[in-house]
């Protein structure tokens, strides 16, 4: 028996979810308490993971729950990047050799490939956006320099990507801050929290959702027994994909940290303010280095993400000041730098930048240990757990289970001591990327 903990009470709603109209939750608890399948998180993860049990064996009822409203949890907090870029070498198999990035990126993109076919499919409103520019901006000479080194990397793949010298840079976004950059690897972007609900609000008839009811125990073995705040279930499969939360119940403790990230969204601005963030109607800068900063200007607002804390959400007043002396230094000539949303995500990192993925006993399922890429990665990895699951075979799903897990990491405290001096150590060498 393995016994959960609550899910994160954030100190504000996301900010993506606050421009959207008022959810009203699914919470009506479902008559029967025995399914064939139970799918714990709706993040992307856990929705694709649904939507495909239920597409493969249409007359096997799926309990998907949710410790939040969906859009408030941490799929909702997200800056709506749809990457494709590879994971970590060092997560790649051995036996991947030179390809590991191109396996790696394959699999991202089929996760981008069926969500662009689920927005169509079922006309998600989610700003869905592939026509923007999507730069990895540096504004200092090392991120310059990282920014090269990763064009001749992209290139080494058979990438394509377009560079922006300071100049263009400064049309585009508005700004003087940034020397150098390249086009990135992202595909589209999106309102995260809107492609979440619709996701959701779209699963097949098979799926039944209730939200914000936690698990707190997976008990015994096949057939499980889920005990929730709202009473216990039985089922013959379990799918744990609440990412960070897999620790709760036993699984990968000692492989995964999570961290907090922060995003703030300026209020709608006026015309005159809108052309001071560049020529675009619509952009997306991402930083050089990994602790920089994220920005987009979309909706007719202005998006800044950036800071990182171990384990414990910062304070709203001391986020707010960070978020917007970074805003102020990019763009000082514009009147105010006012934000009307400021708000917190926790994501799970590995050491190895790995993922828990498979069958961890008979009839449990996991994939956690999400950090980048969230979006796109998540929902291909649930689609093919729940493949997995059902005995699919597929080239995705044999270069899935080939990738080596998450490394190990030490116990607490020394485990925290670690990464508190490398979010220090690394912020340090970001600089002004920050």
């Amino acid at each position: 028996m393995t016994t959960g903990e609550k899910a994160p009470a954030y100190r504000a709603p996301s900010g993506w979810n606050a421009l959207l109209p008022k959810r009203v939750a699914r919470e009506q608890m479902p008559s029967e308490r025995r399914f064939r399948n139970i799918v714990i998180g709706a993040g992307y993860t856990g929705l694709a993971s649904a939507r495909r049990l239920s597409e493969l064996a249409p007359d096997d009822e799926t309990l998907l729950l949710d410790a939040t409203t969906i859009g408030e949890g941490a799929a909702g907090r997200n800056s709506g990047y749809l990457l494709i870029n590879p994971g970590e070498p060092s997560a790649g198999a051995a036996q991947f050799a030179g390809d590991w990035a191109a396996r790696q990126m394959a699999l991202v993109q089929a996760g981008l490939d069926w969500l662009r076919e689920l927005v169509a499919r079922h006309a998600i409103d989610c700003n869905w956006q592939e026509d923007v520019p999507a730069i990895t901006a540096a504004a200092t000479p090392l991120g310059e320099r990282t920014v090269r080194a990763t064009r001749d990397r992209y290139e080494g793949w058979g990438i394509e990507t377009r560079e922006y010298p300071a100049a263009e840079l400064r049309r585009i976004l508005g700004t003087d801050y940034y020397r150098h950059g390249i086009q990135s690897l992202t595909r589209a972007l999106v309102q995260p929290a809107a492609l979440q609900r619709g996701l959701a609000d779209s699963l097949p008839a098979g799926v039944t959702l209730v939200e914000n009811t936690t698990v707190h125990e997976i008990g015994g073995a096949a057939p499980f027994t889920i005990r929730t705040s709202r009473g216990a279930f039985i089922a013959d499969r379990v799918f744990v994909a609440n990412n960070l939360h897999a620790r709760a119940f036993g699984l990968a403790q000692d492989r995964m940290i999570g961290i907090y990230t922060y995003g703030a969204f300026t209020p709608e601005l006026d015309r005159d303010q809108l052309d001071l963030l560049g020529d675009e109607p619509d952009w997306g800068a991402l930083p050089a280095h990994r602790m920089g900063t994220t920005m987009r200007k979309t909706m007719g607002r202005l998006l800044i993400r950036s800071g990182d804390s171990y384990e414990r959400e910062l304070g709203p007043v001391h986020v707010r000041r960070m978020l917007t002396e970074l805003y102020r230094n990019r763009f000082p000539a514009l009147r105010v730098h006012d934000f009307e949303h400021v708000w917190g995500g926790l994501t799970a990192v590995t050491h190895n930048g790995a993922f828990l993925f498979g069958e961890a006993r008979p009839g449990l399922f996991v994939s956690a240990g999400c950090g980048g890429a969230g979006i796109t990665r998540g929902t291909i990895h649930g689609k093919l757990l729940a493949e997995l699951a059902c005995g699919a075979q597929s080239v995705l799903l044999s270069d899935r289970l080939a990738q080596k897990g998450p490394n190990w990491l030490p116990p607490e405290p020394l485990r925290a001591l670690g990464a508190k001096a490398q979010i220090a150590w690394e912020q340090r060498l970001a600089g002004a990327e920050r």
